[in-house]
């Protein structure tokens, strides 16, 4: 075979291995979230950063079972504890600790956990139906038409509004009680967060472990209080 068939034979073998690159990286961003990627967004900086740290409950499966991690206010994230099965909801986060409930044979027990070792404080028997359900609850509405997704507010007013493929949407959300902040855990794994005034929320983390879960601010007083 000449010098310009071997030359060919390389270059069509180079074209496929690209096109297979090119294939599995797209195949990778169609199963994650549909054809389109997710909201690109800005991220938090230094005049944007939230004033108060954030705790997210989600299960992690296997031996890890549930767990409790912190988001600092510079974006670090730090696991707290695993092995938490049998909690839940998470219901505040006040002077004493994140605050949980405990589902046990004996009934619901409130406990505290430490957010900075994780050790259970304090626990008394609780009442989940003294809990204000609807506090409790995601303080946002997400719908679509189309392939717009739009978020609003209690009194149905529009928070954000932006085009995202089907595969994306909002899977937790709760507002800081004194800032109004709003951070929202999204389907691509980032926690973001909208303040007041702005017509679109920021990147606080990406790359989170988690996409599902409740969270709660520091800051946030026992619900049923």
């Amino acid at each position: 075979m000449n010098e310009q068939g071997v030359d060919g034979e390389a270059r069509v073998r180079w074209l496929l291995i690209a096109a297979a690159a090119v294939a599995i990286v797209t195949l990778g961003v169609v199963l994650r979230f549909g054809l389109l990627a997710p909201p690109e967004l800005a991220a938090i900086d230094g005049a944007t950063r939230p004033a108060h740290a954030l705790a997210i409950l989600s299960y992690r499966g296997g031996e890890r079972g549930q767990c409790l991690d912190v988001i600092e206010t510079d974006g670090t994230v730090r696991e707290i504890r695993c092995m938490l099965d049998g909690i839940g909801p998470l219901l505040g986060w006040d002077e004493r600790g994140i605050l949980v409930v405990r589902f046990t044979s004996f009934g619901e027990r409130l406990e505290v956990i430490d957010p900075v070792d994780g050790r259970i404080g304090e626990t008394a028997p609780f009442d989940l139906r003294e809990v204000d359900l609807q506090r409790w609850s995601t303080v946002v509405d997400v719908d679509r038409s189309g392939g717009t997704l739009t978020v609003r507010d209690e009194q149905r007013e529009v928070l954000w509004s932006v085009t995202a493929p089907d595969s994306y949407w909002i899977t937790a959300s709760a507002r800081h009680p004194i800032t109004g902040d709003i951070a929202m855990l999204d389907a691509a794994g980032r926690m973001l967060v909208l303040r007041e005034g702005e017509v679109a929320p920021r990147v606080w983390v990406a790359g989170l472990a988690q996409r599902y879960g409740e969270i709660v601010w520091q800051g946030t007083q026992l619900l049923a209080e």
